[in-house]
């Protein structure tokens, strides 16, 4: 799998935001528990492209089994794979915003609050995942 293509593609995708957190004309917020910044526009331009190349999405990574993508994948292990848990996150959205996979996270799993002390934790340990994969990718 192309990791460094997919960290292009991601960091092509970012949006920008002003210094209230508000998006700038062109960018989206896409809700992953985090607030990702994304240009919708960008995302569909590459979406044929990432959905090809995460395709070949590896069964073990750092010596590790990884779940296939369909099944859950927790951001530390998508981490794990692209070698950035940030980007993790940020591919969870660009995935939300096409509609490949629902994001499992303590607000829609269990009516938590982003500021809820016990969000914030379960967050951080590893509770945001995806799960599905609805995509046929074209050659």
């Amino acid at each position: 799998m192309d990791v460094k293509r997919i960290h292009e593609i991601l960091g092509a995708c970012a949006g920008s935001v002003d210094s209230t957190g508000k998006p700038l004309p062109g960018t989206e917020i896409v809700d992953v528990w985090y607030d990702v910044a994304l240009k919708p526009d960008k995302v569909h331009e590459h979406a044929d492209e990432m959905a090809n190349i995460l395709q070949d999405w590896p069964a073990e990574s750092w010596d590790a089994p990884v779940p296939a993508l369909g099944k859950e994948l927790i951001y530390l292990t998508v981490g794990g794979v692209l070698g950035s848990q940030t980007d993790a996150l940020v591919l969870f959205a660009f995935g939300k915003l096409l509609d490949w996979w629902d994001v499992l996270e303590p607000g829609n799993m269990l009516g938590l609050a982003k500021d809820d002390p016990d969000g914030i934790r379960m967050a951080g340990m590893g509770m945001i995942s995806i799960m599905g994969w609805r995509v046929a990718a074209k050659a």
